[in-house]
């Protein structure tokens, strides 16, 4: 199985794709991508990604606000300005970190598959 959800900016997209869903550990395999290339795999659980999805949503209809996400040596963090212009930034541990430009419709899409797995 595989789900993607694309984090996109103007110029550049971040994507967890959803590889498997495992139900006897409540946990979903992820494979991060930056671009065309895979930078990160982790290991969630459902529990992990529905506080995501739930802070995600309420940030998105709320904005100003922002939400991160970390998992071992990855973070992600979206941040919402009062117009809906969004700064999608992203780092590896020990690595630069990645800033991307966005806005709401384009991070909208991100939420709209999130929504699958809630």
């Amino acid at each position: 199985m595989k789900h993607t959800i694309s984090f996109a900016g103007y110029d550049e997209t971040l994507a967890w794709h959803i590889m498997e869903v495992d139900p006897a550990h409540a946990a979903l395999l992820i494979h991060v991508w930056y671009q065309a290339e895979k930078v990160h795999q982790m290991t969630v659980s459902f529990s992990e990604y529905d506080r995501f999805a739930h802070e995600f949503l309420k940030v998105h209809e709320q904005f100003p606000g922002s939400i991160s996400f970390e998992k071992g040596d990855f973070t992600l963090e979206l941040t919402y300005d009062r117009l809906g212009h969004v700064r999608i930034k992203w780092s590896l541990a020990g690595e630069a970190t990645h800033v991307l430009a966005s806005d709401q419709s384009y991070i909208g899409q991100a939420l709209a598959s999130i929504g699958v797995y809630m």
